[in-house]
């Protein structure tokens, strides 16, 4: 509910919003305090921007950004959807439906689907999805708990929901989960938000 709440809140900021050009070299500040050492950096002229609202002043106007940098340029090149969102991994499509902390544990609905037209997919939790958080704390399956963590078969065009509990040594922070479609396949992550 929360979640669908801030989507629309999200998109409806969007719609009222304009989008405009740069129309002379201009510096880009975090606050709308203007101090040449807080600038983050430069736009030039005819570089797009979004206009969201200005502020109190009236002299500065909160804008978004859309850009692009190449991935050399990043400690890490992968990029962690948040929950809710849906990505394909090899011949499997992983949607992760719900996250939930309670302490040193997580407790995960992820529905799985395989794409393929004709193979089967060998999908199971222990081997496919990792668990880790920031400091690189691993999670670790529960086998008592949870539904579909062992071997499953899915069908081609059919799908699994798998509900799956992990357990941390301490309280879990920056908590992302990495599946793959195969032993040694394509990477995805997602972004638990906590």
């Amino acid at each position: 509910m929360i979640r669908n709440t801030l989507k629309i809140l999200f998109i409806s900021c969007f719609l009222q919003a304009q989008e405009t050009e740069v129309i002379k070299k201009t510096s880009v500040y975090p606050t709308p305090r203007v101090d040449k050492k807080s600038a983050a950096g430069q736009l030039f002229p005819g570089a797009k921007v979004i206009k969201l609202k200005k502020d109190r002043s009236g002299k500065f106007i909160k804008a978004t950004l859309e850009f692009y940098i190449p991935i050399e340029s990043l400690e890490e090149g992968r990029v962690a959807l948040a929950v809710g969102e849906d990505q394909l991994a090899d011949n499997a499509k992983f949607q992760l439906i719900s996250a939930d902390k309670d302490g040193k544990r997580i407790k995960l609905k992820l529905k799985v689907s395989n794409v393929h037209k004709s193979k089967d997919l060998d999908f199971s939790a222990m081997a496919l999805l990792k668990l880790n958080s920031s400091g690189g704390k691993k999670g670790e399956l529960n086998p008592f708990e949870g539904k579909h963590q062992d071997l499953a078969i899915i069908k081609p065009n059919k799908s699994v929901t798998a509900e799956l509990i992990y357990d941390f040594k301490s309280k879990p922070k920056g908590v992302e989960l990495m599946c793959t479609g195969k032993m040694g396949g394509d990477r995805i992550y997602f972004s638990l938000g906590f």
